[in-house]
Order: C-alpha cells, then sequence, then structure tokens
C-alpha cells in the first residue's frame, strides 16, 4: 500500500468522507475534558463520517460509535516529538504505548498496515519539531500542516512552510489537518476528507495512500489528474494557489476552481483558500512518472 505520487487522487470510487484523527478524551487522555461517548456524539452531530480517537500513550476502544471509527494513539516521549499512529486492529498499537524513543517507535509501524503523522510541527513547546528533526525521521507518513489547537497555544496553527521545505528536500510526505480537540469548542474547526466508502478499511486505505484533502474549512468537490493537467473545483473556494519546489507560487487565480499545466515543474500542491482564513490543502503531484 503505497501513494501513487503522481496522481494521489486516481482512486474515484466512493464520495468524499469528512473525518478527524486527532482528538482527546477525559480521563483516558489527561488533558481532555470530554467523556468519549460526548466526543463521538458530538462528532457525530457536527457532520463527520469517521474519527480517531488519540489519548495519549493509551489506546482509547469505545464498544459503540455514532461514526466510522479508526484505532488511533497519541505517542509522545517526555522531550515532545507526539507522533499519530493509527491502525484497523486496536491491539497493534498497544506496544507503541510502551515506547520511549521516537526512532524505535516509527521503525516499528513503518508498513502498509499502519499509519504515522508528525503532530503540530509548530507548537513551541520544546520546539517540536525542528526542520532538521523532521528531515532526519525516517518511515513516517506526514505531518500535520494544519493543528486548530496551536491557535490558543503557543505556537502557530500553520506548518505549511515546513512540510514545503521537506518536500524540497525529497521527502514525500502528505498533509494532515486537525482538530486537535480537547473541549466542546474544538469540535469541528479543520479536518480530512477521503475518497472512499465509509468503512475503516476503506477509509484506512484511502488515508494511507493520500487519497484524501486537509481542511480547515474550505469544502473541494474535485482533485484529479488528466495528463499533466491538474483541476481542483471547490464549493466555496475564493482563490486557489498552486505551489511548487521550496514553496514557489507558480499560479494564482481568484476563483474557486484551477487547472494547472504540470509539464513545466517537477512537483506541484494546490490551496484553495476560503473566506476569512479558511483554507484546504490538495496533496503533491509529482510530473513525469506512471
Amino acid at each position: 500500500m503505497s501513494v501513487n505520487w503522481s496522481n494521489p487522487y486516481a482512486a474515484r470510487e466512493g464520495g468524499w468522507l469528512r473525518g478527524n484523527l486527532h482528538a482527546h478524551t477525559s480521563p483516558a487522555s489527561g488533558c481532555g475534558t470530554l467523556p468519549v461517548e460526548e466526543v463521538l456524539a458530538r462528532y457525530a452531530a457536527a457532520g463527520l463520517d469517521f474519527l480517531a480517537v488519540s489519548d495519549h500513550m493509551t489506546v482509547t476502544t469505545p464498544a459503540e460509535a455514532p461514526l466510522t471509527l479508526l484505532p488511533g494513539v497519541e505517542w509522545n516521549a517526555p522531550e515532545g516529538f507526539h507522533t499519530g499512529v493509527y491502525a484497523l486492529d486496536p491491539a497493534a498499537l498497544a506496544p507503541a504505548c510502551a515506547m520511549t524513543d521516537q526512532a524505535a517507535l516509527l521503525a516499528h509501524y513503518a508498513g502498509p498496515a499502519t499509519l504515522t503523522v508528525l503532530n503540530h510541527p509548530n507548537w513551541t513547546l520544546r520546539p517540536h519539531y525542528h526542520r532538521e528533526e523532521l528531515l532526519a525521521a525516517e518511515g513516517y507518513d506526514g505531518v500535520e500542516v494544519y493543528n486548530a489547537l496551536i491557535r490558543r497555544l503557543d505556537g502557530h496553527e500553520l506548518a505549511v512552510e515546513k512540510w514545503d521545505w521537506l518536500l524540497a528536500q525529497g521527502r514525500r510526505v502528505l498533509a494532515f489537518a486537525s482538530d486537535d480537540s480537547h473541549n466542546a469548542d474544538d469540535i469541528g474547526q479543520a479536518w480530512l476528507c477521503v475518497r472512499a466508502a465509509n468503512t475503516p478499511a476503506a477509509v484506512f486505505h484511502a488515508l494511507k495512500t493520500g487519497n484524501f484533502y486537509a481542511s480547515s474549512g474550505v469544502e473541494l468537490q474535485d482533485i484529479r489528474r488528466e495528463g499533466a493537467r491538474l483541476t481542483v473545483e471547490s464549493a466555496d473556494g475564493q482563490e486557489v494557489q498552486v505551489h511548487g519546489p521550496g514553496g514557489v507560487q507558480l499560479a494564482r487565480v481568484p476563483d474557486h476552481s484551477l487547472t494547472f499545466d504540470l509539464a513545466d515543474a517537477p512537483f506541484a500542491r494546490l490551496t484553495v483558500f476560503g473566506r476569512g482564513s479558511a483554507m484546504a490543502w490538495t496533496q503533491v503531484f509529482y510530473a513525469g512518472e506512471g
């Protein structure tokens, strides 16, 4: 199971499903304020289709849920380095709760059966992560380019510049956005939209292979590649930008859609800007690949 970096959105079966991989509960997380049953109910009421409860160093497995659940855990070492780990089998996550070294964690969970995401790179609590630490880490699938919780903590919720830097260094990593919810007001601030059937296996496969976009409030209707032409269409976007190596802007239109010719760039990603500060990010497309 790997990303089709030429076109992460080649698989077009199923509709867009909205979900969040970063939510905390009480008392399991040690930082959440709501019991797991209320967290699940509030996410379902907010219109989400899938959710991962990612309590710190604890695998929370509700018996029932009003939406599709993916097992998850937020691993963290004493010095920081928070990492989301997700799998279809909750038992596969148990070893993470006993690990203390991130390199060992990422090595253990590299492979098709798990998904690993480096969380809130621009949280300045023991700044995690410095660019060099992101580059030195091996085996992870992606980074949070947007973490809504950090709007009310020290740091910055956006980490797109670190994603761009990794891409410029030749690292192929996916972009994620999350609520990182700790209370009721945190719910519904950011999400992922996968194109998949609404089953845990299908949602996990879409996430692992990059068939999703990340959003802090913008809804995308379609993302597609036809030859060298990339197209994004949104329901509520007001501007679309295309960025290439180093975050260089390759195109910009004040519109809700854009088609871009990738023939003259080694890779590109698209950002759709909506009302206020709302954004949505596609995954990266690489030119000249099958």
